[in-house]
């Protein structure tokens, strides 16, 4: 049991702050430190507990709400449900004690289905015991609204938002956030305060086609509601999305879609070293100046690959990424000479992002398999980075081959007693 703090009855009534103990039943408790904060419709339990443990059940105790409202009196054995009259109908059919533990001193009770009007000063007295004993309990109930959003004013360039929220306690926090839940830039608050409930009022103005949402929170009853608007600008291009429409063990078809972009966007595919991909014909829908426009690519090879919006008129550009895995990729070497002296020189083959493991050879010109180092093998997600090295003593065009679905670079090495000529041709 929790022990609240007592007073004598001549003392000044002032209210204590309770704290508030959730349990798995979902009632919430008050202990003497701290304001209980409750949810509206949700129970609560009001302790009242003598710290001697004596057994009341003979005894007489009364709980009152600030100071002259009736909430429920126990007298030995008599209570309110049982033709007693007198109290306050605001507290009638929906507060009850625990009879069980009278006898270890605890005269607590439980308010059903708590409602704002329920929020104030509770005391729990025992005006026959020598000395009398008070028990001071805040309780605050809040209220929950959803909240109401509109647009109230919109150009082709941008759209002014509203949210309102009415009635709500405790005073909540109150933000627009976009798809992403990035909180947004707003003005300040309206906010109106009558009897501990608020008003609040949030405006924001947007610039990208998107779906937002106005987000209330309440902490202190560990609550949260939201309200969605979709919003379309028929301006500034808002972030591409993207997706993989069709992926085998050597490809990946990836998609582009921008939607309400004006003016008409450039759309293009690049890879992670912003080269521009070959591209579909892009399919695009005009409306009213806006535009719709969808873009397909097919790639081959593991990577990053990201769909570019460009507006170059509006100085405007956005984007959005993905990450390709393509199983089964076999991606063509890299060679070098990494050191050679007029007798002999050093090749290095390096193959980066192979999947599956493939095997990887130096030949010469004839096709011969050349005596190599110990393949440098890393493993990353199931595909493979793989360096090669020989050391040859001839002037001869040697490959490095990748056996996947059989891939191969070459590099031509000039040796010569006395001066070394080396030349890597085109592809």
């Amino acid at each position: 049991m929790f022990n609240l703090q007592e007073t004598s009855t001549t003392m000044k009534l002032l209210p204590l702050a309770c704290l508030c103990l959730v349990t798995r039943s979902g009632k919430t408790f008050a202990d003497g430190n701290g304001p209980v904060v409750v949810k509206e419709d949700s129970d609560v339990v009001l302790k009242c507990s003598l710290s001697t443990k004596e057994n009341i059940e003979s005894k007489l105790f009364d709980w009152k709400k600030d100071g002259h409202k009736e909430v429920f009196m126990y007298d030995a054995g008599f209570i309110y449900s049982k033709g007693r009259t007198g109290q306050d109908e605001q507290f009638e059919g929906r507060v009850s004690h625990f009879p069980e533990e009278l006898k270890n001193g605890n005269a607590s009770i439980m308010i059903r289905k708590t409602k704002v009007a329920d929020s104030g000063n509770y005391t729990c007295i025992f005006p026959r015991l020598q000395p009398s004993q008070e028990f001071h309990i805040q309780l605050v109930v809040g209220a929950t609204p959803k909240p109401s959003v509109t647009t109230l004013d919109e150009t082709k360039d941008w759209s002014l938002l509203q949210c309102e929220v009415y009635g709500a306690s405790p005073k909540p926090k109150v933000e627009w956030q976009d798809s992403s839940g990035n909180t947004l830039h707003a003005k300040e608050p309206q906010v109106t305060e009558r009897g501990g409930s608020y008003d609040i009022i949030l405006q924001t103005t947007v610039t990208q086609t998107d779906h937002y949402r106005c987000v209330v929170t309440q902490e202190e009853v560990n609550h949260q509601t939201e309200a969605k608007i979709y919003v379309h600008v028929s301006g500034a291009a808002s972030k591409p999305n993207i997706a993989t429409l069709d992926q085998t063990n050597n490809h990946a078809l990836l998609q582009c879609e921008v939607y309400g972009a004006s003016p008409k966007p450039k759309v293009e595919w690049q890879d992670s070293s912003g080269n521009i991909l070959h591209a579909k014909e892009p399919q695009v829908t005009e409306r009213g100046g806006s535009y719709d426009i969808i873009l397909q690519t097919t790639v081959t090879q593991n990577g990053r690959y990201r769909c570019v919006v460009t507006q170059e008129e509006i100085n405007h550009q956005t984007e959005a990424e993905t990450l390709v895995h393509i199983s089964g990729t076999c991606p063509k070497p890299d060679v070098k000479i990494l050191d050679q002296t007029k007798d002999w020189s050093l090749l290095q083959c390096v193959v980066r992002g192979a999947s599956p493991k493939p095997k990887v050879e130096w030949q010469d010109s004839s096709g011969n398999i050349l005596h190599a180092k110990g393949p440098q093998v890393t493993e990353r997600g199931g595909s493979y980075d793989i360096i090669l090295q020989t050391t040859v003593t001839t002037t001869d065009r040697y490959n490095c081959v990748v056996i996947c679905h059989q891939i191969e670079d070459d590099i031509f090495v000039y040796i010569h007693r006395v001066t070394v000529v080396l030349t890597e041709p085109a592809d």
